[in-house]
């Protein structure tokens, strides 16, 4: 089986991180062979074994490029493709028509996120729903994603992301990592995130900074770059500035996240809602607390009072309280960490992942190639 996944970019993102990990798991069945097609070029890239999938860079030229069809419809005819999976809005509205033209099943993975207010005139909105009908089958990350995107029952699947034990197999040694970023404080409060209008750190600097008045006893990390890093930036008052670091991008993510006495999530409901965050994932799998914003996908991840605690958009209130009871606490903490890392291994696991999307795959295809051998159509690939 000929399993095309198509993609905008290769570059530091989870769902980016999420292909690759598929591609590993996929690799060790014989009868699979993996492509990977990528619209864009990106300055940073996640590197793909060979042994894994073919790369195929499509160049993209412009955001409506309309000679890419002409390229991915030779590309799937040329290479026989059983099954193409697009990840992204944009990539669905490339791979819609190309699926139908070459009879090839189409696995629709536009849902990523769970917006709570779901705007009409949404971009992704709108491309999702002009491909639903073209597609065989609609997979979401959450659950949440599904419900807030409308998908019909028949139409859609849902498949949590599973985290590789392997990223967290060779962690840096937490006394030297101290050392180097200049903590010498007990306890550190941390947050994975792009500096995004999608993700709101201004709670969250606001909520260290209700923690620095109280106590001098706490330093706050956060991990990730973007376009209101600089704003942030200089939202923090002076007399706070040495205890909430802003380390920008790193490639030691999980050795960081290793050194948090809680974990942390703000998002922005007004503008986004998470499906589910591989930084949540990372954090748990560590044994690490976790407080997030209760909104999307999250409660699927986060069990409110079992492996940490879920909080109302922008309430710095309810954040800073419940951050400083895990901090006074070291029992909760450690329990409500134990629990999540259960959770994560149980229900997020990259084998149950790579499990699900290969049995995706091979139903898709196997009832597409049926229905091609009979001349019928199948309304429902997933039964």
């Amino acid at each position: 089986m000929r399993i095309l996944h198509l993609i905008e970019r290769l570059g530091p993102g989870g769902k980016e991180r999420q292909v690759v990990e598929l591609l590993k798991g996929l690799a060790i069945h014989r009868d699979i062979r993996s492509f990977v097609a990528v619209m864009d070029k990106d300055e940073v890239c996640l590197e793909i074994d060979r042994e894994h999938a073919q790369v195929i860079q499509l160049h993209r030229r412009g955001k409506k490029d309309l000679r890419l069809f002409k390229r991915l419809y030779d590309l799937v005819a040329d290479l026989r493709i059983d099954v193409i999976h697009s990840w992204g809005s944009m990539c669905s509205i490339y791979a819609a028509p190309i699926a139908k033209m070459c009879g090839t099943a189409f696995v629709n993975g536009f849902v990523r996120d769970a917006p709570s207010h779901m705007r009409l005139w949404n971009e992704g909105y709108v491309r999702g729903k002009l491909t639903i009908p073209f597609s065989d089958v609609v997979v979401a990350n959450s659950r949440a994603g599904l419900a807030a995107y409308g998908i019909p029952a028949r139409k859609g699947l849902c498949i949590y992301n599973g985290f590789s034990p392997g990223r967290i197999s060779n962690l840096k040694d937490k006394t030297q990592l101290r050392s180097i970023l200049g903590i010498v404080t007990p306890y550190v409060v941390g947050m994975v995130a792009n500096f995004t209008p999608r993700k709101d750190y201004e709670t969250f600097v606001q909520m260290a900074c209700r923690v620095c008045r109280l106590r001098d006893d706490v330093t706050f990390l956060a991990i990730g770059s973007g376009e209101t890093l600089r704003r942030i930036r200089d939202s923090i008052p002076p007399a706070h500035s040495e205890r909430i670091l802003l380390l920008g991008r790193r490639n030691d993510v999980e050795s960081i996240a290793n050194l948090f006495t809680v974990g942390v999530l703000t998002t922005n409901s007004h503008l986004h809602g998470e499906g589910i965050s591989n930084a949540i994932i990372e954090c748990m799998v560590l044994g690490k607390p976790v407080v997030a914003t209760n909104d999307g996908g999250t409660s699927e991840l986060v069990l409110e009072g079992q492996t940490g605690f879920l909080v109302p958009s922008h309430d710095v209130s309810a954040l800073t309280d419940r951050v400083l009871k895990l901090i006074d606490n070291a029992e909760l903490a450690d329990r409500f960490g134990a629990a999540g890392r259960r959770r994560v291994e149980t229900a997020f696991s990259l084998d149950a992942m790579c499990d699900a999307y290969l049995s995706l795959y091979r139903k898709v295809a196997d009832k597409r190639a049926r229905a091609t051998w009979q001349g019928a159509t199948t309304s429902d690939m997933v039964d």
